[in-house]
């Protein structure tokens, strides 16, 4: 299906502005359950058509608690079951006219103990408590897992504490069952959590084992089709994974996406470091596309969430750094398309609202009437000497709501200064947006992107309007700029040492020291790995089908630089035809010849330390062979940074480009100088290449 794009225009005609004012903001952050007397949970999240229903653990009570779409709680909290332990064995759906609570009293230790409870709308509960199996027979304690509605009937998902084999039952939306329990999985050494959710024809139901092969857990899968035909175990991850944590399951009506926690290292304390990974599973079980990374920051993002706005996914997820007891954790978000790959920016969905942290959202974002609601529990945590998590002592739970991916963004506070364009988008938190430039309202040109990661977001053209009697900006959701990518070629020189000087010493001539490709990528929504991306230049390069180097190419949603190991022989870069092999596809380049030699300059900087802070650089150009000081830069230089590193760190500052009749740079941050390892004067030149010039200091 074409995505739809959400038009809003900004009209500028001989320096008058008119634009539409932006939408209201959403609600704010509100409680759902913050009795300080009793620790509260949040355990999943259900949408009638109307209202959202919360399901929390209120003490040791399964509790249904209803709130509307502006943030408004409807009644008094509904006890539904009791004892479903921690993390809650317990899981919330609507159906066709009424919800249904599924839960486990976990103080029973044999016979029937997973549960289910009929509400109205209203929260009225329909008849008492009825159990979700006809009889115990040879199971142990029944842990429910999950539940879903298939339109016209639920299915829900629960583990068998002796085998720890899966299994679902059907049942009516009057909560009779429908045939006996359907075995899921019976792998051995099954994880302890699972997730289900219904496309078009079937329900898949998720969960993760390593099959007693410790620390190699894999997710896999089975499809259930309505009348309780299961097909599988599949496996859909590709990459094994250290240990395993709460997955989710997603669906776009027709198509699901499952996304769980990969673990490949372990942290300093010898735990896990999480990140998220997905993957698309076809309504028929096959997967279209690899497996994929869809969150992988420092420290750790764990407990994912998913829900689906017609054509967008938002997932939400804890996040938190190495510390293994979750003291600072917060709950993010970020959009998905509906293929898996992240399509914005990642944002903080909620923030702290008393002395306690958001740790986690079970289940917790659910889309209905045109919004997302997203609830989260704050509080503290309990652990044994293991690690693993035994209690929570103490809880608050919130809920706030989400624009969708789709909601039209605006312009608002526009302002043309110096000859340039400015204001801010007004758009949805962790959506990317093409700003788009026109002359006439018919022929529209993409400018630029830009990801919004507040509600206000600023923006500014980097080209100025002159020349213009009249034009037209508009902002259109997603990313609607080409794939393309570009070749060019990074020169470095070791020009001379700083020693005890302000200015470095220098013997001339100086020469090329060797070079790297560089490939840029733009408007990818899923960059390749730089391993799997490989150089082939004409004969003489020095590089046939070599792998970029992870170290030094740069990967961001939507765009990559990906650069080739050094080559020192030869040391100046050779035109003619390159190939980059990218995501199997080679990209082809008729490079012009770089003429490097030819358009290599030495421009030699002066810096101004005052105390041990450096306060600015500043440089001539000389003749990189006589070391002549030459009248201004030389024609072929188009634009200069100041790059300024250190040993440990890496890269410490970086000046914006500046014109090539700019002479010096006075410093926008605190530099310590006798931090400073090295200084690079890096210019481009009217070839595209980049040459930069490095001096060491000791």
């Amino acid at each position: 299906m074409k995505k739809q794009f959400f038009l809003t225009v900004l009209f500028l005609a001989w320096g008058g502005v008119s634009l539409w004012l932006p939408q209201t903001t959403r609600a704010a952050v509100f409680p759902i359950a913050t009795n300080p007397a009793t620790a509260s949970a949040s355990g999943g999240l259900a949408y009638d058509g109307t209202n959202f229903l919360a399901g929390l653990v209120t003490g040791t009570n399964v509790t249904g608690q209803l709130f509307s779409p502006a943030g408004a709680l409807l009644g008094a909290p509904v006890t539904v079951g009791a004892n479903p332990g921690f993390p809650a064995a317990a899981a919330f759906a609507f159906g066709r006219t009424n919800y249904l609570a599924a839960w486990s009293d976990l103080s029973l230790t044999a016979g029937v103990t997973c549960f289910g409870q009929v509400l109205t709308p209203g929260g009225v509960k329909v008849g008492g408590p009825f159990p979700l199996l006809a009889a115990a027979g040879s199971y142990g304690v029944q842990n429910v897992r999950g539940l879903a509605f298939d339109g016209t009937n639920f299915l829900a998902v629960w583990q068998d504490s002796n085998t720890r084999a899966y299994y679902g039952q059907r049942l009516t939306p009057a909560g009779t069952l429908l045939g006996g329990p359907l075995l899921l999985s019976n792998q051995a050494h099954n994880g302890h959590d699972a997730s289900v959710a219904f496309g078009k024809t079937s329900y898949l139901v998720a969960w993760q084992s390593d099959l007693n092969q410790y620390g190699t857990n894999h997710t896999y899968a089975t499809l259930v089709s309505p009348a309780g035909t299961v097909t599988g175990p599949l496996q859909v991850s590709q990459q094994s994974s250290a240990d395993r944590n709460p997955l989710t399951v997603g669906t776009d009506g027709t198509n699901f996406l499952v996304v769980w926690n990969h673990a490949d290292t372990l942290d300093t304390n010898g735990a896990p470091v999480w990140d998220l990974h997905a993957r698309v599973v076809a309504a028929n079980g096959t997967m279209p596309a690899p497996e994929q990374a869809v969150v992988a920051d420092e420290g750790n993002q764990v407990m994912p969430a998913l829900a689906f706005d017609g054509v967008n996914f938002l997932l939400t997820w804890s996040d938190y750094s190495s510390s293994y007891f979750l003291k600072d954790s917060t709950i993010r978000g970020r959009f998905l398309g509906a293929a898996g790959s992240a399509i914005g920016p990642e944002i903080t969905a909620f923030t702290p609202q008393d002395t306690n942290v958001f740790l986690f959202g079970f289940n917790g974002v659910r889309y209905g009437g045109g919004q997302f609601a997203l609830v989260a529990t704050m509080g503290t945590l309990q652990f044994d000497n293991s690690g693993n998590l035994t209690g929570f002592p103490s809880g608050t739970v919130y809920g706030r709501f989400a624009p969708n991916s789709q909601t039209t963004p605006m312009f608002t506070n526009a302002t043309i200064s110096g000859g340039f364009f400015g204001g801010q988008l007004a758009g949805v938190p962790g959506m990317t947006y093409t700003v788009e430039l026109s002359t006439n309202l018919v022929t529209w040109t993409p400018a630029g992107l830009v990801e919004a990661t507040n509600r206000f977001t600023p923006i500014q053209d980097q080209e100025p309007i002159a020349g213009h009697s009249r034009l037209f900006y508009r902002l259109a959701v997603g990313n609607t700029l080409p794939f393309s990518t570009g070749l060019a070629i990074h020169e470095f020189v070791n020009a001379g040492n700083f020693a005890a000087a302000t200015t470095p010493a220098i013997s001339y001539p100086v020469s090329l020291a060797g070079y790297s490709a560089v490939m840029g990528v733009e408007n990818d929504p899923a960059p390749a790995p730089a391993t799997n991306v490989f150089f082939t230049g004409p004969a003489g390069s020095g590089l046939t089908a070599t792998a970029a180097d992870p170290q030094n190419s740069n990967i961001n949603p939507f765009d990559a630089n990906y650069q080739s190991p050094f080559i020192s022989s030869p040391a100046a870069a050779p035109g003619g035809n390159w190939t980059v092999s990218y995501k199997g596809t080679n990209q082809t380049f008729n490079l012009p010849d770089p003429q490097a030699p030819a358009h290599l300059t030495i421009p030699v900087p002066t810096v101004t330390v005052s105390g041990d802070t450096l306060q600015s650089v500043s440089w001539v150009y000389k003749d990189a062979a006589t070391g002549t000081t030459l009248n201004g830069a030389p024609a072929y230089v188009t634009g200069l940074q100041v790059e300024i590193d250190n040993a440990t760190q890496g890269r410490i500052y970086e000046s914006p480009v500046l014109a090539p009749g700019v002479s010096s740079h006075g410093l926008t941050a605190n530099v310590i100088w006798s931090a400073v390892s090295s200084v690079n004067l890096a210019y481009d030149d009217a070839l595209g290449n980049r040459y930069i010039i490095h001096f060491t200091k000791p």
